[in-house]
């Protein structure tokens, strides 16, 4: 890569019957930078059959290409030699990517981002680690070590990340290409948020009833989200007082688009509305909890054994007939009678005629000499 620092080594062969005196020896450059020009000024003779190395150190300061550098020996009793050395030079970083990722985090919800590292150079890097950084979010684990990542290879790594504020997750990839370290990051905005997927509870066909000091809360509830709710329960708040039979009403488990009805018992002296709490849990455990507001100004009382009659002026109950006139025996004023004596004497007058015919009394009636 650009700037870095490589290693270049060279080991020669004395192949003779007789020594070889070197004088020196060299790394002749024109493009990349060698450090340590001067390191073997004085070198020494190679023995028959003996090797010698040396080594080099370069600095990649051009631009990409493929370099060759000279290894030049200068022999002490005259005559030289030399070899040129082929040098690539790639800025190629390491390439990261978000793999998977919720668009929205709910507060203080483990959620699980995935990491995606590829090496798209030619040559392996090593000590590959990702650390993920920031402020208000909790990450486990901590970081991940996937250590050499050779060429043309993709690794992924997974962190379970829980955000309590909107924040900026930072990920710092450090890996060494050579001797030389490096670092990459990459940064995930973190939205906190309700999910439009999320499991989500609406309450409707609210009926209220009273009965003495309780009152009869019943209604539906039902899962308006894109994913299935658990423990689903409903029940009131203060200032009302859940009581037996149903103080709480256990639905269970809710799918999408799927509903449950529920009955809730309580007392709620002086109040005009009471709190309708809805509870459940999505499929990571986490706890939601969901208020509606019922006004009791509607309630409904019982009356003379027919709990559907409205109190309040002007309510209609799907009980009443046209105008409020109730079809049971009579309304609350008095003001409108069905005649049920006369319809019960009519069917009594009715099975009387029936019997009698049935017996013959009318033809033996119809026989009887006159006078």
């Amino acid at each position: 890569m650009y700037g870095d620092t490589g290693v270049i080594g060279v080991e020669i062969r004395n192949t003779g019957s007789t020594g070889v005196a070197i004088s020196a020896a060299r790394l002749l450059s024109d493009g990349v930078t060698v450090v340590n020009d001067e390191t073997y000024d004085v070198v020494g003779t190679v023995g028959p059959g003996s090797t010698m190395q040396f080594t080099f150190t370069v600095k990649a300061d051009v631009a990409d290409g493929i370099y060759y550098p000279a290894f030049y020996l200068d022999m002490r009793d005259g005559g030289s030699f030399r070899y040129h050395i082929p040098v690539q030079v790639s800025d190629s970083q390491i390439w990261v990517s978000i793999q998977n990722a919720p668009e929205t985090f709910p507060a203080d919800s483990e959620d699980t981002v995935i990491l995606s590292v590829g090496n798209p150079r030619e040559n392996t890097v090593n000590g590959v680690t990702i650390i993920p950084t920031g402020i208000g979010f909790t990450s486990t684990p901590k970081a991940v070590f996937l250590g050499n990542l050779p060429a043309d290879m993709v690794r992924s790594a997974s962190f379970n990340i829980t955000a309590s504020q909107a924040t900026d997750l930072t990920f710092i990839i450090s890996y060494r290409n050579g001797i030389n370290q490096h670092n990459e990051t990459l940064t995930l905005p973190v939205v906190v948020g309700r999910r439009t997927v999320d499991p989500e509870m609406v309450i409707n066909n609210i009926e209220i009833a009273r009965n003495g000091p309780s009152i009869d809360l019943t209604g539906d509830v039902t899962n308006a989200g894109l994913k299935d709710a658990y423990s689903v329960q409903v029940t009131v708040g203060s200032p009302a007082q859940a009581i037996a039979p149903y103080p709480v009403y256990v639905v269970g488990r809710l799918e999408p688009d799927d509903f449950s009805s529920f009955e809730i018992t309580c007392r709620a002296e002086g109040a005009s509305s009471v709190p309708l709490i809805v509870q459940y849990k999505d499929a990571t455990g986490k706890t939601y909890e969901e208020t509606v507001t019922v006004s009791l100004t509607d309630t409904q009382s019982p009356s003379q054994g027919n709990t559907g009659i409205q109190s309040g002026a002007g309510s209609t109950s799907p009980w009443n007939g046209p105008g409020g006139e109730s079809m049971s025996g009579s309304s609350e004023g008095g003001s409108a009678r069905v005649p049920i004596l006369e319809i019960a004497l009519v069917i009594i007058g009715g099975v009387v005629v029936a019997i009698a015919w049935r017996k013959g009394y009318f033809a033996k009636i119809r026989k009887r000499p006159p006078g």
